[in-house]
């Protein structure tokens, strides 16, 4: 028996011997000299702000070598330390109209290899063209999701020609939440008046209704814009019905009831009560100038707003309390542009504090209601920017609003490629007349980037980002060719900025 315990020893030692033990001279990869190295493309097209990942071979493949990169123009391409090349810059063309052709410029990046010395050469072109298409990129809002739960655009009847779902497959793969861009506007909804009787639009709810329903179907969810506004109002919205109140309690009181019944038929018609996600109950009641930060907002608001004239400040209160008892499920907020501007950011910030102070110190509340629960509940800041828009005054007015306890979206999310002009906001296709340049593109690009961080660095309280529009051409903007594609539907700089705060 021991005989045999030796011989197997043996054995098992002169296999070690045979098989373990190599001389310096196996085939073992780490010992297989380098002869050279390539890339898999001899040539790369980038788009501003676009990344890749540069793909080469060591040759022989069984050999193996530490790597170093460098570009011959770090303006124009950077590259990592891992082989992640950015396209960053252009060197023609950048002053030239976007609209005339594109800007473009080109990098040589160059890999080494630690073993040998062998170099491999690859060039980048740079271009402000879009090249992309957006059925061809991840979903949004995957992308997005791991800060924002909600990633949503707007939508119009042609997006939803049957209640069964949402035809439109660029809104089905990219977002999650949409809001309609007009057709819940007061001008659609708002109906007649017989005394003080709000009768919606049948024919107008009904296509509402079919949108709501498609949204919901195809697993959206759907924000109503909007109760009350200054604009696009119903034509029984004036001075005739709702006049001037002028301290008249009589007529003060007679307009206070046709809003809340114009609010009830609405808000809790059957083809939305239950089914809207948030509903944005006030729009823009603050003027653009005329007061300052220390201002009191209930004298400040909008002269032509029809139901502060009617019924003075007290319309708000009302006019959320209405929007609570009609659809008690949904959210309730205030929607509001330029919200950077700290005038403007602190009048909202004392309305939405003093009703909900007073909401919370009364008793209003519908029976049931989850003790605490905020009147407004959240504030919309829109975010239609330029490029003369700091990131830094955004996050100014996003602390300021976190403060009240709200939640916020940015709701309507659009920047010009230049900084503001009227002749930029005069409705969708001017594409062809866009005075923005290609630097105007990458400068736009480099604002999405920058207030993408700071939508980031707040996303406990942000619940939402809504972008107004997919392409350029359908923008109410377009000759500012403000959103992330451009009219073919292809990823801009300003995509890839956007998303690039979060990589």
């Amino acid at each position: 028996m021991r005989i045999k315990q030796i011989s197997l020893l043996l054995l098992i030692l002169a296999g070690f011997l045979l098989f373990g033990c190599g001389d310096g001279s196996s085939s073992g990869s780490k010992n297989v000299s380098v002869e050279g190295i390539e890339f898999k493309e001899k040539t790369l097209t980038l788009v501003v702000g676009e990344k890749a990942e540069l793909e080469y071979t060591i040759i022989p493949a069984e050999a193996t070598t530490n790597v170093t990169w460098t570009t011959s123009s770090s303006s124009v391409v950077s590259v990592s330390k891992e082989g992640i090349a950015e396209a960053v810059g252009v060197t023609t063309g950048g002053n030239s109209k976007a609209t005339s052709g594109a800007a473009t410029g080109t990098a040589t990046i160059t890999v080494k290899t630690s073993k040998g010395g062998h170099t491999a050469t690859i060039t980048i072109n740079t271009t402000t063209k879009a090249q992309t298409d957006i059925m061809s990129l991840p979903p949004l809002k995957e992308t997005l999701g791991e800060h924002f739960a909600n990633v949503g655009n707007i939508f119009n009847p042609s997006d939803a020609t049957s209640a069964s779902g949402i035809n439109n497959t660029r809104l089905t793969r990219h977002f999650n939440i949409l809001t309609m861009e007009n057709n819940m506007k007061p001008s659609y909804l708002g109906g007649s008046l017989n005394g003080t009787t709000v009768t919606p639009s049948s024919t107008n709810i009904a296509t509402a209704q079919r949108m709501v329903d498609a949204a919901r179907a195809s697993g959206f969810k759907v924000v109503g814009h909007t109760l009350l506004w200054h604009s696009q109002n119903a034509g029984w919205m004036n001075t005739t019905n709702l006049p001037a109140h002028n301290d008249n309690e009589t007529t003060r009181q007679n307009s206070l009831t046709i809003m809340k019944n114009y609010i009830t038929a609405v808000a809790g018609h059957d083809a939305f009560k239950g089914k809207i996600y948030s509903w944005d109950v006030l729009n823009e009641v603050f003027p653009d100038s005329g007061y300052t930060s220390s201002s009191d907002w209930k004298t400040v608001m909008r002269s032509e707003n029809p139901w502060f004239r009617a019924i003075g400040s007290d319309f708000v209160y009302e006019g959320f309390l209405a929007a609570r008892l009609a659809d008690p499920n949904a959210i309730l907020y205030y929607n509001d542009y330029n919200t950077d501007q700290a005038s403007k950011a602190a009048m909202i910030r004392d309305m939405v504090r003093d009703v909900n102070q007073k909401y919370l110190s009364g008793s209003d509340k519908p029976a049931g209601e989850a003790a605490g629960r905020l009147l407004i509940e959240g504030i919309g800041m829109q975010e239609h920017h330029n490029t003369g828009v700091s990131a830094s005054s955004i996050e100014t007015t996003i602390k300021m609003f976190k403060a009240l306890g709200v939640e916020i979206a940015v709701s309507e999310l659009d920047v010009l490629g230049a900084g503001y002009s009227s002749s930029l906001d005069t409705g969708p296709n001017k594409v062809a007349d866009s005075p923005i340049t290609n630097q105007g593109l990458i400068n736009q690009a480099t604002k999405y980037n920058d207030y993408m961080k700071v939508y980031i660095n707040h996303k406990d309280a942000i619940k939402r980002i809504s972008i107004w529009g997919v392409t350029d051409n359908n923008s109410w903007r377009s000759a500012g060719l403000p959103l992330l594609f451009d009219s073919d539907g292809k990823a801009k700089p300003a995509y890839y900025g956007f998303i690039g705060a979060i990589e």
